[in-house]
């Protein structure tokens, strides 16, 4: 898979959350934050942290970064999906601790563990649709009958160093020996009444 226009969405999409949560803000900012944002610990266990915000607010903060979460999963290799977890928790602490010093922007814990939340939607809705089509896959090769053959799929591989194993097409096999014929019927017919 060609992964370099995805590259580009996401490097575009990335642009696109930076600005609009690090860049000039037009309007006028004022908020709960403790002093320190994120970089104080208090911060993290006052009541005015979690208790105030509105729901549209907090439901944003997930939703913008759930495309995160998708492009992550989707750059990343499969089997390595957990990192994209990861790029997501850092690309919001990024912005975070860019937030601090900001007089227009609020430094919040409840915007990075939201931030967050997304971002593992995001991979987690990448990584259930893979399995679901995988199952897809492998329940349509099943009805079809299309069951890789020995010949086809199995057969090892010349780098592998197996070039002496012969393996021989289903077709091919010996197939059992015949059955023998019963006895009566070796017995001439005037001797059989």
């Amino acid at each position: 898979m060609n992964r370099r226009p995805l590259g580009l969405v996401a490097a575009a999409y990335a642009a696109a959350v930076l600005w609009a949560t690090i860049g000039p803000a037009p309007w006028r900012t004022a908020g709960h934050q403790v002093d320190g944002g994120i970089l104080n610990p208090d911060a993290w266990t006052a009541p005015v942290t979690w208790t105030t915000g509105y729901l549209a607010e907090i439901a944003f903060n997930v939703a913008i970064f759930v495309p995160v979460g998708v492009l992550a999963a989707l750059l990343i290799p499969r089997r390595r999906w957990p990192l994209a977890m990861l790029a997501g928790l850092g690309f919001t602490v990024v912005i975070e601790l860019v937030q601090v010093p900001e007089p227009t922007r609020i430094s919040d814990p409840r915007d990075l563990v939201m931030n967050t939340t997304g971002a593992v939607l995001g991979v987690l809705i990448v990584v259930l649709a893979r399995g679901v089509r995988r199952a897809g896959l492998v329940a349509a090769s099943l009805t079809e009958g299309a069951l890789p053959s020995l010949t086809d799929a199995a057969r090892p591989s010349a780098d592998l160093g197996f070039d002496d194993i012969a393996v021989e097409p289903i077709d091919a096999m010996p197939t059992a020996a015949p059955e023998p014929e019963p006895a009566l019927a070796a017995v001439p017919a005037d001797r059989a009444a």
